[in-house]
């Protein structure tokens, strides 16, 4: 089952649907999804991630007030759940 914590709403709409563009249409495997990109968030944003856990805030509305590019990360959980490690996917960062 897929679980969110302390994701808004609209944030966790927007994961399911990058999901499923991706292909993937089942709750546990989004749920395999979710924790990647999670790592993926975690390696590239290390202190927003903490922060975000410390304060139990949504993520995506942090990386919003950060002006990092969502549609970077859209495209990381298109590639995880088409099965594809997201190395690929070109993202510059603004912090």
């Amino acid at each position: 089952m897929l679980h969110f914590r302390h994701t808004c709403s609209r944030h966790q709409q927007a994961f399911i649907e990058s999901a499923k563009r991706g292909g993937c249409l089942d709750p546990a495997e989004m749920e395999v999804v979710r924790r990647k990109t999670l790592a993926w968030l975690s390696a590239k944003f290390p202190r927003l991630v903490l922060d975000h856990y410390n304060e139990e805030t949504c993520l995506g509305c942090k990386l919003e007030a950060y002006r990092v590019d969502l549609k970077v990360i859209e495209r990381v959980i298109i590639e995880l759940a088409k099965g594809r490690a997201p190395n690929e996917v070109q993202w510059t960062p603004t912090l």
